[in-house]
């Protein structure tokens, strides 16, 4: 199948954390034989003015992706204050680069939009027009905090579920979200998880259960919705009782110099690791060496890294956030109230005491059940086939 994918956000050199798991997904598609091709447009504020303009010519790599072609564009934000000028512009050159697209790479079977902000909006109606089936797939927080739909989302979001062919939310706590907030659509949506490709993700060793000192891990942008002053202040306590105890925290974001101020105040210099953004093997190094895995999240429309903590047979921590409800069970972690730096301490304590008792190839096996490449693929194929089988125009 010729698959198109357009992600809202993108990994970029400015920011190579951001839609990391965008990419993965096309890599799995054409792990499977599917023809993949990612068509982007990234857009930067004017800080980046001088770092923009070295790399901000439509690239063709077919060669750097694991069989996947990638048509990127990147440019500056001019209408920062005008967001609907903002829109417009972008959505003139997506489709722009997405008709350069088609022209060298075919006419695609199928197009997957990464969130309808902005990318689904902006493609909807031209693909509906064009009699090309799309899939939104929905990644936004703003469905599990509506104070952050403003009326100019909200009418573009309704655009790009009026033409969508089907919605897949990556949690059951964001589709309910979905058709609450737009009850119009209740036969297009679906839940189809964010998947974890298992063979980049191995069971760590059985004997790390012995190790000591006792070592956290949380993997996050560096960002407030992430809780990471939560997470330091639980395990500042945590240490009370276990001075041992280490946490290492991955990744970067505009919170990086709030955490190290923090991490200096409560006295953590020596027990927290700070290591930037790392790429996803060294993710999978660190969680090797790791006891358990922490997500303290204010919000989470999924908590991909759970999944990939979890295929290595680690047991999680997470909040009630949304996506996380969908994959911490009692048999892989513990799950607590957001916002609680009590309930954070206490599940960390626990989690010293009974680490040993969790199953690690039990673990990994719920994600290799649940959430493998392998499954994800199977499902956007069942939704094509969905897709043709009620729209006689479309075959």
């Amino acid at each position: 199948m010729n698959i198109f994918i357009v992600p809202s956000w993108y990994p970029s050199k400015l920011s190579p954390e951001n839609g990391t798991f965008f990419r993965d997904q096309a890599q799995i598609l054409a792990k499977y034989g599917d023809d993949v091709t990612v068509i982007v447009d990234l857009v930067h504020s004017f800080k980046n003015l001088l770092r923009v303009r070295r790399f901000s010519t439509v690239k063709f790599q077919p060669e750097n992706l694991g069989g996947v072609i990638e048509y990127r564009q990147e440019t500056l934000n001019w209408f920062p204050k005008r967001p609907q000028k903002t829109y417009f512009s972008q959505r003139r050159r997506l489709i722009k680069l997405l008709e350069r697209a088609i022209a060298e790479r075919g006419r695609p079977d199928l197009v997957i939009a990464h969130s309808s902000l902005f990318a689904g909006a902006e493609l909807a109606r031209w693909l509906k027009d064009n009699d090309i089936p799309m899939i939104v797939t929905e990644h936004l927080m703003h469905f599990l905090k509506p104070e952050m739909l403003t009326e100019f989302y909200k009418d573009c979001i309704h655009e790009a579920y009026c033409y969508a062919d089907r919605i897949v939310a990556t949690s059951s706590r964001l589709r309910d979200s979905i058709a609450v907030q737009f009850p119009e659509f209740p036969t297009k949506i679906v839940v189809v998880p964010n998947p974890v490709d298992i063979s980049a993700f191995s069971l760590a060793s059985e004997g790390k259960k012995a190790l000591k000192p006792f070592v956290f891990l949380c993997v996050a942008l560096l960002r407030p919705e992430k809780r990471l002053d939560l997470l330091l202040r639980a395990f500042a306590t945590v240490r009370q009782n276990n001075p041992d105890t280490q946490l290492v925290l991955v990744g970067d974001g505009p919170q990086r110099l709030n955490i190290e101020h923090l991490i200096s105040n409560l006295n953590l210099q020596s027990s927290v690791t700070l290591t930037g953004y790392l790429p996803q093997t060294e993710i999978a190094g660190w969680m090797q060496k790791c006891h358990t895995l922490i997500l303290p999240s204010e919000v989470e429309t999924f908590g991909l890294v759970l999944v990939e903590a979890m295929a290595c047979g680690l047991p999680v921590i997470a909040t009630r956030c949304g996506g996380p409800e969908d994959i911490v069970t009692p048999e892989t972690g513990f799950l607590v109230p957001v916002n609680d730096v009590t309930g954070l301490t206490e599940a960390m304590q626990k989690m010293i005491i009974e680490y040993c008792q969790f199953d690690s190839q039990s673990i990994r096996q719920t994600v290799i059940d649940k959430f493998s490449d392998h499954k994800y693929y199977w499902a956007i194929h069942n939704l094509y086939d969905e897709i043709m089988n009620n729209s006689p125009k479309l075959k």
